[in-house]
C-alpha cells in the first residue's frame, strides 16, 4: 500500500481500478512517400475537425459558450495553413505522418513558448493537443483514451477533449500528477462535479500502475495505491456515508434557508464566468453573491471592449432571471497580474496599486465596465460592488462615475436601470471602522473575508511560513464583522459575506446570530451549507465567545 498526497480539485471519493492514460509517443519513422503520408494527415484532419464540432455542441450545451469555445480554436488550429505548411516540411524528411504530426505541434509550442505574449505562452498547451488530436486519429486506436469499466483515471495531465467525449458514468475519479487546480481541465472536471486532486508529489504515472485498485480521497487529498483490505472497508463505509448525506441534501432544493429557530438568510453563490450559472441553478443558489469580472480580463488578450462585457454580464443575468445578481467590479493587482494593464513592480503589491486603485487611475477602463453592467442590469436583477474601499471620497467617485455612465447610456438610448444598487466590499479595517459612516452612502455591503483576515493580521493568508499564525477566527476579525454588520442594517441596508469564511463551521453560528443576510459560497456548498443552517438555534449562541 502506497498513499500518495496532493491538491483537491474537487472533493468526494472514489474506489475502483486505475485507468492510466498517457499521451501516445510517436517514434521517428520512414513514411510511405510524402504524397500518401499527406493524403493520410489530411483525412486524420478531417476526422479531428468533425470531432472537435461535436465536443463543442455537447460542451455548449452541458457549460456553456464560453468552455465550449476551447474546442473551436482547436479546430481553427487543426485547419491552420502554417500548422499544415509546418506538417509538409517535416514530410519532406520522408518520415510517417504521425512523426510529421507531433514534430510541428512541438515546434509551433516552441516558437510560442518564447513569445512575450502570455496569451500566446497559453497556446503552447493548446497546440500539442491538436497534434495528439491528430495522430490518434492517424493511428489504430481513432477513438483515442476510452474508459471500459468505471475507472479512477490516473494521468500527468489530460486533454480537455478527452474528458469531453468520455462517458461520465464511466469516471469515478481523476487524479492528475502533475497540473493545477486552475488549469482548464481542472475547471471542467470541478464543474462536472468529478472527485479529483491534483498536483500529486512523487507519483510517476506508468503503464504497470493500469488495473491496479486504488482509493482517491479527494476531500482529505489522498491517493491510495494497492490499499490493504481494512483500508478498503473503511473507505467504502466513508463513501457510502458521504453519497447518503449528499442525496440526503437534494431534499433542501427549493426550501428557504433557515435556522432552527426561525431565522432567514440567504445563500447565494460565488462565480468566476457565465457558465457557472448552470451549476448556482442546479444546487438551488438564491442569488449570485459574487461574480468575479476580472476573469474577463484575465483571459483576454486585451482591454475587453464596453460590449464584450455586456455580453458576459447580460449572459449571467438573463440565466438567474429574478434573483439578484451582484457583480464584483475589477479586482486586479496583488496576486492576479495582466500583462497588458502593464502594472509596476511592487516591493508589497497586496498593499499597492490594485482594484479601485487602478480604476481611478485609468478612469477609462472603469468607465466602460460601468457603461457595460448598466446596460446588463436592464436584463435582471444585477447589483455592482467595488472592492478595496477604504475612504468616503472614493465612494462619491464611484457615484460620479456613475451618474456618467448613466448619461452617456441615455445619450446612446440604450436602456438600463436607473436605479441599479451600488455596494462595496469591506475587506480592508478602514472600510470596517467607518462602516457606520460608509453605509450611508452605498446600498449594500459584502465582506470579504479573505483580505479583511489578512489585512487585520497583517499576515499573507498564502505565506507556507506563516500558516500557523493565520487565525481566521481571531477575535479582531470577527469583531470587525459585528460593528459592519450593526452598522449596515442600522442604516437599512443589507450585508453579505462572500469570502472563504462564509461555510466556516466554527463561525456560522455567530455570523447567524449578529443577523449577516446573506452568505455567499462555490455552488458545491449551496445544499450542504442550507442543511447546516437548519441545525443551529440562534438563541443557543453566545456572541461574547467570539469577541471577548
Amino acid at each position: 500500500m502506497k498513499t500518495y498526497s496532493g491538491t483537491r480539485v474537487f472533493e468526494g471519493y472514489a474506489l475502483g481500478k486505475i485507468a492510466v492514460y498517457s499521451a501516445k509517443k510517436v517514434e521517428k519513422t520512414a513514411g510511405k512517400g510524402k504524397e500518401k503520408e499527406f493524403a493520410r494527415f489530411e483525412k486524420a484532419r478531417e476526422e479531428t475537425v468533425s470531432a472537435l464540432e461535436q465536443s463543442f455542441l455537447e460542451t455548449l450545451a452541458k457549460l456553456g459558450e464560453k468552455e465550449a469555445q476551447l474546442f473551436e480554436t482547436h479546430k481553427l488550429m487543426a485547419q491552420d495553413l502554417d500548422f499544415e505548411d509546418a506538417v509538409k516540411g517535416e514530410l519532406e524528411n520522408d518520415v510517417s505522418a504521425e512523426y510529421a504530426v507531433m514534430a510541428a505541434g512541438d515546434n509551433l509550442a516552441m516558437i510560442f513558448a518564447q513569445m512575450d505574449d502570455e496569451y500566446m505562452k497559453a497556446r503552447v498547451n493548446d497546440v500539442k493537443e491538436v497534434a495528439s488530436r491528430i495522430v490518434s486519429f492517424l493511428g489504430e486506436e481513432e477513438g483515442g483514451f476510452v474508459l471500459k469499466e468505471p475507472s479512477i483515471i490516473l494521468c500527468d495531465d489530460l486533454p480537455s477533449s478527452e474528458l469531453m467525449k468520455l462517458d461520465k458514468e464511466m469516471i469515478l475519479g481523476i487524479v492528475f500528477a502533475k497540473g493545477s487546480p486552475n488549469s482548464h481541465v481542472s475547471i471542467l472536471t470541478r464543474m462536472m462535479e468529478i472527485p479529483s486532486l491534483c498536483g500529486i508529489e512523487g507519483l510517476e504515472v506508468t503503464p504497470s500502475l493500469q488495473g491496479s485498485f486504488a482509493i482517491l480521497d479527494a476531500s482529505k487529498g489522498d491517493f491510495i495505491v494497492s490499499p490493504e483490505s481494512k483500508t478498503v472497508t473503511a473507505y467504502s463505509k466513508k463513501k457510502d456515508e458521504y453519497e447518503k448525506n449528499k442525496a440526503k441534501l437534494q431534499a433542501y432544493k427549493g426550501k428557504p434557508t433557515l435556522t432552527k429557530d426561525g431565522k432567514s438568510v440567504q445563500i447565494y453563490n460565488n462565480i468566476a464566468s457565465s457558465f457557472e450559472v448552470e451549476n448556482a441553478l442546479r444546487n438551488d443558489a438564491e442569488g449570485i453573491g459574487l461574480f468575479r469580472s476580472e476573469f474577463i480580463y484575465l483571459e483576454a488578450k486585451d482591454y475587453p471592449s464596453e460590449e464584450e462585457q455586456f455580453e458576459h454580464y447580460k449572459r449571467v443575468v438573463e440565466a438567474m432571471g429574478e434573483k439578484q445578481v451582484i457583480i464584483r467590479t475589477l479586482d486586479i493587482g496583488a496576486d492576479k497580474k495582466i500583462d497588458y494593464f502593464d502594472l509596476p513592480e511592487e516591493e508589497n503589491p497586496a498593499l499597492g496599486f490594485r482594484s479601485i486603485r487602478i480604476c481611478k487611475a485609468r478612469p477609462e477602463i472603469f468607465a466602460a465596465q460601468l457603461q457595460a453592467l448598466y446596460r446588463a442590469s436592464a436584463y435582471g436583477n444585477l447589483a455592482v460592488m467595488v472592492p478595496m474601499i477604504i475612504s468616503e471620497s472614493e465612494i462619491k467617485w464611484i457615484h460620479e462615475m456613475a451618474k456618467l455612465a448613466r448619461e452617456n447610456l441615455a445619450a446612446r438610448k440604450l436602456p438600463f436601470n436607473k436605479d441599479m444598487k451600488i455596494g462595496i466590499m469591506v475587506e480592508t479595517p478602514a472600510a470596517a471602522i467607518m462602516s457606520d459612516v460608509f453605509a450611508k452612502r452605498v446600498d449594500f455591503f459584502s465582506i470579504g473575508t479573505n483580505d479583511l483576515s489578512q489585512y487585520t493580521l497583517a499576515i499573507d493568508r498564502v505565506n507556507p511560513n506563516l500558516a500557523s499564525s493565520f487565525n481566521p477566527h481571531h477575535r479582531a476579525i470577527c469583531r470587525l464583522i459585528k460593528l459592519a454588520t450593526e452598522n449596515a442594517h442600522a442604516a437599512g441596508i443589507p450585508i453579505g459575506i462572500c469570502g472563504e469564511l462564509a461555510r466556516d463551521e466554527k463561525l456560522l453560528p455567530f455570523f447567524l446570530k449578529i443577523g449577516v443576510d446573506e452568505l455567499s459560497v462555490s455552488p458545491a456548498y449551496t445544499l450542504s451549507l442550507r442543511a447546516q443552517i437548519a441545525t443551529i438555534d440562534t438563541k443557543d449562541v453566545d456572541v461574547d465567545s467570539f469577541i471577548s
